[in-house]
């Protein structure tokens, strides 16, 4: 049986904060090309290819501005996922242009930076942004190792108010955590942070899939032809002896 859950309850009789002033899009780009392909790799599979395995809706964005207060400045993750909550509307009075956490009832379940060439605080200003605004798990992808020298993926994880390190990260709501896998992803090899299953299975991407079904069609394709090729023998044995296989009477 699915496990139930139940989503954040919007609370009426406050009113929302006025936002009007808030910068909630600056125009900046991608730090590059490579980072750019990475928060796709991280959003597509997710948004196209993934359902929680108990049904609960989740929003997952790239560059998007957090707002845990009504203030400036926006703390902006490459990547984050929110388990819970129903994506905004892109149009109409009701849309979002960010994240405010008062109107999604709750901060981000995980936070994800990707380390460019020029650090950006990740394991210090950022850590500490995240753990105040209380999201549950944060990693930090440092392949080029600008950070350390020893280790490509940082996974922290909530424990009593504190974002503490861990060896992964396990969403465990959704059965979701990150790892490092090398690959082709768009005709780019590279070692890529990607999501997977607490059990290591990766989630796949549009290619991956389309690939799957391929393998699936030809492996068919293979079995008609295998049980043609047996029906063909029988048949001939069958005229050998006598016998018309095509005769129904």
């Amino acid at each position: 049986m699915a496990t139930s859950f139940t989503p954040p309850i919007p609370m009426p009789d406050v009113v929302a904060p006025d936002v009007s002033h808030l910068i909630c899009e600056d125009g900046a780009p991608a730090d590059s090309f490579f980072a750019e392909k990475q928060m796709r790799l991280l959003t597509a599979p997710l948004a196209a290819n993934w359902k929680s395995p108990d049904g609960r809706p989740f929003l997952v964005a790239a560059n998007v501005g957090v707002f845990a207060v009504a203030q400036n400045p926006a703390v902006v993750p490459d990547v984050f996922l929110s388990l819970d909550v129903e994506p905004p509307p892109l149009t109409g009075p009701q849309r979002l242009r960010s994240y405010f956490v008062w109107e999604f009832g709750k901060a981000p379940d995980v936070a994800i930076e990707v380390v460019s060439d020029t650090p950006g605080n990740e394991l210090s200003d950022k850590l500490r942004i995240y753990e105040r605004m209380r999201v549950t798990h944060y990693v930090v992808f440092d392949p080029l190792h600008v950070l350390l020298s020893d280790r490509e993926l940082t996974c922290f994880s909530l424990d009593g108010g504190r974002l503490v390190e861990r060896e992964r990260i396990d969403v465990a709501p959704a059965g979701l955590s990150v790892t490092v896998w090398e690959g082709e992803f768009e005709g780019s090899p590279a070692r890529w942070a990607r999501w997977c299953t607490t059990g290591g299975v990766l989630v796949p991407t549009a290619d991956e899939l389309l690939e799957v079904e391929k393998q699936r069609a030809e492996t068919e394709k293979q079995r008609a032809e295998t049980e043609k090729q047996r029906a063909d023998r029988l048949a001939e044995k069958l005229r050998a002896a006598g016998i018309d296989p095509d005769d129904a009477g």
